[in-house]
C-alpha cells in the first residue's frame, strides 16, 4: 500500500510541474508575440525553439555586430552582459516579400522579458536584420 501512495503521488506531483510547465511557455509564448507585434510581426502561436544562452561579459566582434542591430530598434543589449537568458524562435507569417524559405523572429530575453531580437532566415545566403519591420 505504501508503494501505492508513493506512485500516486509521484505521477501527481510530474502532472502538477508538467502544467506549471506549460502555463508558463504559453505566458511566455504571449508577452513575446506582443512584444514582436509591437515592431509589426505576426508570428506562429508557438515557439519552435526555446534555448538556454548566456550574454558574454564581454562582447567579442560577433556580440558587437550584434548589437549594432539590437541599437537600430531601441534596445541595447549592453546593459545585459553576463547575464542567463532564453533564446525564443518563431515563424515570421507576414514578412513583405517571399525570400523562398522561412523567416524567423529571435527573442532574448532575460528573467521572462525579451530584450533583445532580431529577424533572419538560416540558409547561407539568408539574412539577419533589427526587429524594425521593413519599409519600402
Amino acid at each position: 500500500m505504501k508503494k501505492m501512495i508513493i506512485y500516486v503521488l509521484t505521477v501527481v506531483l510530474i502532472l502538477v510541474i508538467s502544467a506549471v510547465c506549460i502555463v508558463f511557455a504559453q505566458d511566455n509564448d504571449a508577452v513575446n508575440i506582443e512584444f514582436l507585434k509591437e515592431y509589426g510581426w505576426e508570428v506562429e502561436p508557438e515557439c519552435i525553439e526555446r534555448e538556454k544562452v548566456e550574454i558574454p561579459k564581454e562582447f567579442d566582434d560577433v556580440y558587437n555586430n550584434y548589437n549594432q542591430i539590437q541599437k537600430r530598434a531601441g534596445l541595447d543589449l549592453s546593459r545585459y552582459k553576463g547575464k542567463k537568458a532564453v533564446r525564443y524562435t518563431y515563424i515570421v507569417t507576414n514578412y513583405p516579400e517571399d525570400v523562398g524559405e522561412p523567416v524567423r523572429a529571435n527573442l532574448l530575453c532575460v528573467n521572462g522579458e525579451p530584450v533583445a531580437g532580431d529577424i533572419m532566415t538560416v540558409s547561407i545566403n539568408g539574412f539577419m536584420h533589427s526587429l524594425n519591420y521593413p519599409t519600402k
